[in-house]
């Protein structure tokens, strides 16, 4: 092998390694996006939850909050909700990652069971049907699956008694 074919060699080589180097790089900064664009969701989801008292974090309805407690509630969970239907729409773009995804769903549906959350969100769905479906459609997934849950225990206790 000559001195200029050794060269050649050479420089191909570096510039594979050049451009394996640049691809893990770009994957490196689009990871470094993504969990940059989650951290602000977050961010947006605890300065919305500024405005809800601990009581409905309780378990209280927002029957038990003062008239101007509870407008500055009901908003901050009608953002919620916002805040929520946009992620379900931004997985479904896979725009946030699979495990955020899961952690947000599990708080997603945790929240909306709680009363007052449950309250707003039922208002949601009554005066405004055509919004937030991809919310709708995680809220009724939730529901399957609880129904299924539910008809299977039921089986298993008429199976377990006989």
């Amino acid at each position: 092998m000559s001195g200029l074919e050794l060269t050649q060699t050479i420089a191909s080589v570096a510039t594979v390694v050049a451009v394996v180097l640049t691809w893990l790089q770009l994957i490196q900064v689009k990871k470094q996006a993504r969990t940059t664009f989650e951290d602000g969701l977050n961010e947006q989801y605890r300065k919305i939850m500024e405005d809800i008292p601990a009581d409905i974090w309780l378990g209280s309805r927002l029957e038990v909050l003062g008239e101007e407690q509870r407008t500055l509630c009901r908003d901050a969970i009608y953002r919620y909700i916002d805040l929520s239907n946009e992620e379900a729409f931004l997985y479904s773009k896979n725009r946030i990652t699979k495990d955020t995804w899961i952690e947000w769903r599990k708080g997603i549906t945790a929240n909306l069971k709680l009363p007052a959350f449950a309250e707003v969100w039922a208002e949601v769905n009554e005066k405004s049907p055509a919004s937030f479906d991809e919310l709708r459609t995680l809220d009724e997934q939730e529901q399957r699956t609880f129904q299924n849950s539910a008809s299977y225990l039921e089986s298993r206790k008429i199976r377990s008694a006989f």
